[in-house]
């Protein structure tokens, strides 16, 4: 089935400037619309996202809004949908997002819901940080059109699920401006404790390095044993437990002057070991 997204805004009555609100629901479309492209492109969806208007509701202003027929496959499309819609709950926990740590936070959480697509083969989605900070630009700046008692909501309207959209969030960062510096990948054994482990779906997991005292996020890529580990087969994971594992991730390192390197796109492609109650012999002192 294809899905469709419902954009609506609740305008206020008798309302100055109206024409700001036919600019917003344009703004709406357009963030969406490169949301959708960077989504496509995280997945290895050749064929560029495009969306077409499906029809217009009065009362509010709601655009209903559907891909086009045959530029993508149809889960393709689902995923799309499914994570402007989680984009918008992410977002609605937050005022602000400013730097490249904060676009690097909500890719890896986009990267999560990603993995989680049963399409009978394992996606191993990589999001473009940078045209991710052009989508939220052009969703704040649809936000700033709306006045404070105005409110937007995104919906998919097969399942019903209506997600209210923050429009008090901004984005304060300038998208010309990040991830400019260098990526360096890096694949290792590592020993890691968990600082927050998921124990249902397929979000990241909070990581603390044993070596090198580094903190990150990293997406589990080994299936198998995260079934295990959701279903009971394997011991929960203690604060005095090790995990050593095969870890891939970016070191990413700003321009000078531009803030400080952090570890990106981290993923754990394979669980070795859990060493039970080795505990933290000491401090380790970060290098990132």
């Amino acid at each position: 089935m294809h899905e469709t997204l419902k954009i609506k805004i609740d305008f206020a009555k008798e309302r100055h400037r109206p024409a700001e609100i036919f600019q917003a629901m344009s703004s709406y479309i357009e963030a969406y619309q490169a949301l959708g492209r960077v989504i496509a492109m995280s997945v290895g969806a050749a064929d560029d996202f495009e969306l077409r208007l499906e029809n217009v509701e009065t009362g509010s202003i709601a655009s209903l809004l559907r891909s086009v027929p045959g530029r993508v496959r149809t889960w393709v499309e689902d995923a799309v949908f499914d994570a402007g819609v989680n984009l918008a709950g992410e977002l609605s926990e937050v005022d602000c997002t400013s730097t490249e740590e904060d676009v690097d936070l909500l890719a890896t959480k986009l990267e999560a819901q990603l993995s989680k697509l049963d399409i009978g083969q394992t996606v191993d989605p990589m999001i473009d940080r940078r045209a991710l900070a052009v989508a939220l630009s052009k969703l704040s700046e649809a936000n700033k059109r709306l006045l404070p008692e105005e409110s937007v909501t995104a919906t998919l309207t097969e399942v019903d699920c209506v997600t209210p959209i923050n429009t008090h969030w901004r984005f304060n960062g300038n998208p010309k401006d990040m991830f400019l510096g260098t990526k360096e990948s890096h694949v290792s054994v590592d020993k890691l404790y968990v600082r927050a482990p998921v124990n249902i779906g397929k979000g990241a997991w909070a990581m603390l390095s044993a070596s090198t005292g580094s903190r990150y996020n990293a997406n589990i890529s080994d299936l198998c044993w995260l079934d295990e580990y959701q279903d009971g087969l394997i011991k929960p994971i203690g604060p005095k437990d090790v995990m050593e594992a095969e870890v891939t991730y970016e070191i990413y390192t700003p321009p000078a002057g531009k803030g400080k390197p952090f570890i990106s796109s981290a993923k754990i492609k394979k669980v070795i070991a859990i060493h039970r109650d080795v505990g933290l012999q000491h401090e380790p002192r970060p290098l990132l």
